[in-house]
Formats: C-alpha cells, sequence, structure tokens
C-alpha cells in the first residue's frame, strides 16, 4: 500500500520534479567551479581564479566535465537514475578544480580512490560489495536506455510520451555518455600520476642511472678540501 501511494504524485509536485528541478540542477551544476573556488578567494577573484584553471590540463578536463554532465541531469528523475551520474561526476570535478588549486601531495591518494569508485560506478557490473554505493548495475550507457528499453527501445509518443524521453535526446546522452566515461579514465590515470610522482614516482633504473651520473658529477668536480698531493722530490 506504501508503495502505490508513493506513486500518486499532484500534477504540481510532478511538474517541479520533472522541469524545475533538472533546470535548477543545471545551473547549480554549471555555476559549481565558481562557488567552489569562491571558497578559496575574494568573489572578485574568482573569474582570474577560472582563466587560470583554464591553462591547467588537469582542470581545464574537469571543466569538461561539468560542462558535460547538464546532459545527464535533463532526464526524468521519476523514471531514470540518470540524473545521479551527472551529479556525482559534477560533485568530483569540483573536488578537481579544488586540489589541483590547492596543490597538496596528501590530497591526491583520497581523491585517487574516490576517481576509482566512481568510475566503477560510470562502468557498471554487479560490484556490490566492492562499491560503498552504487546507482545501477548497468552503468551510465545502459541507465540511458533504462526509460526506453520498457518500450521496445523506442520512446513513447503522444498521450504516452514520457518526458525526457525522446529518441534523438537518448541518442546525444548516448554518445555523450561515452565521451562521460572516457574523460573520467582520463582523470582518472592524471591522478594516479600524481599520486605516484609524490609518493615515489622514481623506478630502480632511474635511480640507479642518476646514481650513476650523480657519481661521476661528484668526481669530476675537485675537492677543495682535500690535502694537496705531495709533488715529486
Amino acid at each position: 500500500m506504501e508503495t502505490q501511494s508513493a506513486e500518486v504524485i499532484l500534477p504540481a509536485q510532478q511538474a517541479v520534479v520533472l522541469y524545475v528541478l533538472p533546470i535548477l540542477t543545471v545551473l547549480v551544476t554549471c555555476a559549481s567551479p565558481a562557488m567552489a573556488l569562491a571558497f578559496l578567494v575574494r568573489a572578485s577573484h574568482v573569474g582570474q581564479e577560472l582563466h587560470n584553471a583554464v591553462q591547467r590540463r588537469f582542470s581545464l578536463l574537469s571543466l569538461f566535465i561539468v560542462g558535460l554532465s547538464p546532459f545527464f541531469l535533463l532526464s526524468n528523475y521519476l523514471a531514470s537514475n540518470l540524473y545521479l551520474y551527472g551529479i556525482y561526476g559534477a560533485m568530483l570535478a569540483t573536488a578537481n578544480l579544488l586540489a589541483d588549486r590547492l596543490a597538496k601531495c596528501r590530497i591526491w591518494p583520497g581523491l585517487a580512490i574516490w576517481h576509482a569508485l566512481n568510475l566503477l560506478t560510470l562502468i557498471g557490473g554487479n560490484l556490490g560489495p566492492i562499491l560503498p554505493y552504487t546507482i545501477s548495475t548497468n552503468g551510465i550507457v545502459g541507465e540511458c536506455l533504462r526509460v526506453s528499453a520498457r518500450y521496445g527501445d523506442m520512446c513513447p509518443r503522444g498521450d504516452a510520451a514520457i518526458t525526457w524521453c525522446d529518441n534523438v535526446w537518448v541518442s546525444i546522452q548516448l554518445l555523450v555518455a561515452f565521451a562521460y566515461v572516457l574523460l573520467h579514465i582520463i582523470a582518472f590515470f592524471l591522478v594516479i600520476t600524481r599520486v605516484v610522482h609524490h609518493y615515489g614516482g622514481g623506478s630502480d633504473g632511474d635511480f640507479d642511472s642518476n646514481s650513476f651520473r650523480g657519481l661521476v658529477v661528484h668526481s669530476s668536480v675537485p675537492n677543495s678540501g682535500a690535502l694537496p698531493s705531495a709533488g715529486p722530490f
């Protein structure tokens, strides 16, 4: 009985959930980089900080992720969990911006773990025992087709039409979802590179070669503190 009563939504409430909330979520998501940087600098310097972020590779990649998130936020919040991928992705991308701006070594290991969990969630699969949270076992690509799959992979039209379920729009979401996963994979490996760089990025070969070069350089520099050699008698 509780499930049936939860499905009965008043028209005004349904309009808020299907139209107002998606638009508000898109506006907040697009403004999230500026709002996050505003906690670090004065409001008058946010524009300069965004300009500096574009110059950094990792921050620019994060801004692209934030820019693609609205494609998933404009979806049916009652029939699909696709919007959650956009929210989680935008939150992680905003955290990337803050980490890149702060440039603190201890931030990257935790961020790498977050990236790994988020990437597994985007790809999908039955990873419940591994992930502390999960959205769908289908991944973001499968979630794009969740609504249309109920009607033979074709969005219904006419009186049976479902909000945000349009064949063209779903096709666009599928293409963006592929790019979204790809960007998150690149971001994951960039974070891993930062972790390796800060916590033991040198290989044994580099250590040996550097030690050898250091030995040669050291031996070629005259030792001013050494005693003068005795000349021939």
